[in-house]
């Protein structure tokens, strides 16, 4: 057990959850994180980065924690302007996205889509990394169609001083249905030649705990759904003294006042901060005695008004459980 407490936790980069303003409240009022891992920049058609994606990075709005921006890219040019920009603004480490399994992006031969292509990766990076100045790990699925796909390419990865490879090891195909493939993984612990890290269905103390007695080898673990859903794990793993159960629900209140706050004044409209925060609370949700319920109740909200209403509701539910 005191291997387990001693490993590093990572929090999984979730497109429209993990921004700046979800971060650095969980950083603030949780913590337990070695290193968060923000979603993809992506360089646009016209060849800028979106004014969000320029926003979730900017240094200003990232501070307090160890910020890894993390890079979506199908060609070394856009690989070189995405990585000398982020070195630009001071990161010292990037990860490149080889995991994303949506078609939309697929499609584009990028993340999981550039998986069947070995010899495409090793050109990216052989044209890309004497070209510029940071450090480089990778993020990756076993496959994009089949989970043989994933032993072409660590020997790829092998050619090259990455920091380290995270592994979710389930293919693009299953999205996220079905369950991680705990022996594919295993074999690809024997294969590489960098510290590999575990990625997929942590949702749980007890899921942490298995997965590490099964992998022996593997000292940091990235989580990101089940983070969502128990923002209190990494001080779990870590073996944190957590505080009381009426501090928790405190601290949770809190946690979820500084993030409505912060979106109210980012978001324009009802509309967009209602949505934000109910995809929130799909996670959150989890933290109540009944989920459903709980989710039930934000989701009919039609406006703020009614979202605060079942919000107080939730948390005086929580607060009467015995």
């Amino acid at each position: 057990m005191e291997r387990i407490n001693q490993s590093g936790i990572y929090f999984a980069p979730l497109q429209e959850s993990t921004d700046f303003v979800y971060r650095k409240a969980h950083s603030t009022h949780f913590g337990g994180i070695d290193k968060y891992f923000s979603p993809y920049l992506l360089v646009q058609k016209d060849g800028t980065l979106k004014k969000s994606h320029l926003r979730d990075t900017a240094p200003e709005n990232c501070s307090g924690y160890q910020l890894v921006p993390q890079i979506m890219a199908g060609n070394s040019n856009d690989f070189i302007f995405l990585a000398k920009h982020l070195t630009d603004l001071g990161y010292q480490e990037i990860n490149w996205n080889l995991g994303c399994p949506y078609p939309m992006v697929t499609g584009k031969g990028m993340g999981s889509g550039l998986l069947p292509y070995p010899e495409k990766i090793s050109e990216i990076l052989d044209q890309s990394l004497p070209q510029i100045n940071c450090r480089i790990s990778v993020k990756l699925r076993s496959g994009l169609i089949s989970p043989e796909e994933i032993f072409q390419v660590i020997p790829v990865l092998n050619q090259y001083p990455l920091t380290e490879v995270i592994l979710h090891p389930r293919i693009a195909k299953q999205l996220y249905s079905g369950t991680a493939d705990h022996e594919l993984f295993e074999k690809v612990a024997t294969l590489t030649s960098h510290p590999l890290v575990y990625n997929g269905d942590i949702g749980t103390m007890e899921d942490f705990q298995e997965a590490g007695k099964k992998f022996k080898s593997v000292n940091n673990w990235m989580i990101g759904r089940g983070m969502l859903k128990n923002p209190f794990l990494a001080l779990e793993i870590k073996a944190v003294q957590l505080p009381g159960r009426n501090e928790k629900i405190e601290v949770f209140e809190r946690f979820h006042g500084e993030i409505l706050g912060n979106y109210s004044a980012m978001l324009s409209g009802q509309g967009h901060l209602i949505t934000r925060m109910t995809k929130f609370w799909e996670y959150f949700c989890f933290q109540f005695p009944n989920p459903h319920k709980a989710f039930k109740r934000v989701k009919k909200s039609v406006n703020m008004s009614k979202y605060e209403i079942a919000v107080r509701e939730n948390f005086s539910q929580l607060r009467d459980e015995e």
